[in-house]
């Protein structure tokens, strides 16, 4: 069946490469030129279409720029290795970054330089007619192995390997070039039949990073097709590609009964092994091609028992297909677990003692455990671990490698996913049992257990800061912040941030905040900021003390990374800012702080504002004056009520000594009266 990419291919006409470039080009980094209006759909990768572009100093250059969809994140971490990969075989990155696309949105892009020759297949379903064991060795393996030889020096995983993303014309004696493989999550665009049985059981998302060893599998299938001039799986889907590399091996289900020659066997052998353990890496490849003989060592991976295992109406004689079994039946897998049968099954007809005693320990740890919740899937969930320690995890319908976890929480938060199955992956504390049952490479694997513990506490707080967006941008170090207000410009770093914030806010459909739970945990881990500073940001916080973090937060991010003006941003931060304005108790040094605030608000001076509103200093100063003015009105109030007081005493002396006084002299009044008036009767009677 054709993969999508592959149908895309071939639906779109052939284009001849441009023999001049016209109109304005999009700028990427000032440096590359690309032309959205001249299309080359002839090296689309799975992540975005492919673009003309040129140097800009360079007329004659000749680049094609890969611009990603922004549907998922593009592999970032493998930018400075790809850079420095420097071999004919290697698609030569010249340069990356974000660009700003003629609608509007901001993509993250890749230039290459152009390809020698056309796409070598677009269908894994095309045959061709063979060549000569030498001419094979000489121009289509070697240089391919100097290519993965690179990719160790380089520390690079390509994870892309195959026939329809080969750059070569068939017979041609100039070399196959690899196709891009950054525009998207490793395993996107992956078929199955060149990912090993384990990457090939999880889902394209989830397979993770991935190895050199799996890239040397990849290899080995891609030569295999070659030599055997078509695809021996064609028709089947894959499952039944699974099944069959499960049951017979990776190198018996691709070669099956075609004759080869002995050099060409070992090679195959050293590459198809199933154990990544015994696999050949570029070393050995190289060892090969100078002419010494290697002989893989045998495995267990196909391993039969001396008695089959009645699962759902099917016979399993191995551990792997029966325990990929078990995780699609949960519920007669939880029985077969606990009635013994498998139990009895691992020891008398595998004889593996050491398995089943893992199984036992993996059922014994979840029941003393105490947890109830979805208790039967983790139960099936750690039997497979145990049974096929190294194929993903198999949790409620989800198989995910553990490395393939951050990729596939970030495309569930870009495009709607089931974020609440991939926060119980981790609370189920699965990850660390997966870890604990590997036998190689347990080393290198126990930070990752480290990390997925220490996120399990940040996941069950519903602080901002914290949640499942703390996890989100801890396990995916390069993926842009990922706020629904910023989604099309695609800030990477918190330098970034402030200008896409200051553009947000000159829109007409700007949020009502300038924060969110996205921003809070993208500058928890990026800008490392305190986890009680962004608890305040919440919207249920104080709104003085939420004003304020806000101000903080963006003043020192305005002063460390810039820009200096931001007016658009610093005016949206106002109206959070009216409540700190209000704790000024001076009528007067308010009205002029909020003037001042207002005019640093214009120039889009975050800096000024936050100095303005919250000096400390002058904090200080209006406390005090505050505190003396209460003082004076007190004392002013003391002594208004103590007049009051002395006031009302004078009248109530007035009244108890003025009444006698006023009766007494109204008696000695009257007694004269009456004394004068007899004095004149007397003086009149003579």
């Amino acid at each position: 069946m054709p993969y999508p990419m592959q149908t895309a291919l071939a639906d779109r006409p052939q284009a001849a490469a441009p023999e001049k470039t016209h109109g304005a080009g999009v700028p990427l980094n000032g440096k590359v030129d690309i032309y959205p209006e001249m299309p080359r759909p002839e090296f689309d990768g799975v992540g975005g279409q492919a673009y003309a572009a040129r140097m800009r100093d360079e007329a004659a250059s000749d680049l094609i720029a890969i611009v990603c969809n922004g549907k998922l994140p593009p592999r970032l971490d493998y930018l400075a290795g790809m850079r420095s990969a420097e071999h004919p075989s290697v698609m030569r990155l010249v340069d990356s970054g974000v660009v700003a696309w003629p609608d509007g949105r901001y993509l993250y892009t890749f230039a290459y330089q152009h390809p020698p020759a056309p796409r070598f297949m677009r269908f894994l379903e095309e045959t061709h007619a063979p060549m000569s064991e030498d001419a094979i060795n000489h121009h289509f393996v070697a240089p391919l192995i100097g290519a993965l030889a690179e990719f160790t020096r380089t520390g690079v995983f390509h994870g892309a390997i195959r026939p329809t993303n080969l750059f070569w014309r068939f017979g041609s004696t100039t070399p196959p070039q690899l196709g891009e493989c950054l525009s998207v999550p490793s395993g996107i665009g992956q078929p199955v039949l060149f990912e090993t049985v384990e990457r090939g059981m999880a889902a394209p998302l989830a397979r993770g990073p991935g190895s050199h060893a799996d890239d040397c599998y990849a290899f080995g299938v891609m030569v295999a097709l070659f030599i055997l001039g078509q695809n021996p799986l064609k028709g089947l889907d894959d499952n039944a590609i699974l099944q069959l590399k499960m049951e017979r091996g990776s190198f018996n289900a691709l070669i099956g009964n075609h004759r080869l020659s002995p050099t060409q066997i070992e090679l195959l052998r050293g590459l198809l092994t199933d154990d990544g353990r015994q696999r050949w890496a570029s070393a050995d490849l190289e060892q090969w091609k100078s002419g010494r003989r290697l002989t893989p060592r045998g495995t267990d991976i196909g391993r039969r028992a001396s008695r089959h295992f009645e699962f759902m109406g099917r016979e399993y004689w191995q551990v792997r297909p029966l325990a990929n079994a078990f995780a699609g039946h949960v519920p007669e897998a939880v029985r077969a677990v606990e009635n013994g049968s498998l139990d009895k099954w691992l020891r008398r007809s595998l004889g593996d003692e050491e398995r089943a005693a893992s199984v036992g320990e993996a059922v014994a740890s979840l029941k003393l455990s105490g947890k109830t919740a979805n208790f039967d899937e983790q139960l099936v969930a750690r039997t497979c671990i145990a049974l096929d320690p190294s194929a993903p995890i198999r949790y409620r319908g989800l198989a995910v490698m553990p490395a393939g976890i951050p990729v596939l929480l970030a495309e569930a938060v870009m495009n709607g996913g089931n974020i609440s199955l991939l926060a119980d992956t981790i609370s189920s504390q699965l990850v660390t049992f997966w870890v604990d049952r590997q036998k190689e490479l347990k080393v290198d694997l126990v930070p990752l257990a480290q990390q997925f513990e220490r996120l399990m506490s940040a996941i069950e707080k519903s602080s901002y800061g914290n949640g499942i967006e703390r996890a989100l941008y801890e396990l995916n170090p390069a993926l842009p912040c990922l706020s629904p207000m910023l989604r099309a410009y695609y800030a990477t770093t918190p330098k970034a941030l402030l200008p896409a914030l200051e553009k947000v806010a000159a829109s007409a459909e700007r949020p009502q905040d300038p924060v969110d739970r996205h921003i809070a945990a993208f500058l928890a881990v990026r800008d490392r900021r305190s986890d009680i500073m962004l608890e305040y940001l919440s919207p249920s916080e104080n709104p003085i003390r939420r004003g304020l973090a806000m101000l903080t937060i963006f003043s020192e991010m305005q002063y460390r990374y810039g820009p200096d003006h931001l007016p658009q941003l610093a005016r949206w931060l106002l109206g959070f800012l009216e409540p700190s304005v209000r704790r000024y108790f001076g009528v007067g040094l308010r009205n002029n702080i909020q003037k001042h605030i207002q005019d640093a608000a214009d120039k889009g001076n975050i800096k000024a504002m936050a100095h303005l509103i919250d000096n400390p200093e002058r904090i200080e100063r209006d406390r005090e004056e505050f505190t003396a003015a209460r003082l004076l009105y007190f004392s002013i109030l003391k002594e208004i009520a103590h007049l009051e007081k002395q006031m009302k005493s004078r009248t109530n002396i007035a009244e108890d000594v003025g009444k006698p006084l006023a009766a007494t002299l109204s008696c000695l009044l009257a007694l004269l009266l009456a004394i004068a008036s007899a004095a004149r009767a007397v003086w009149m009677g003579f």
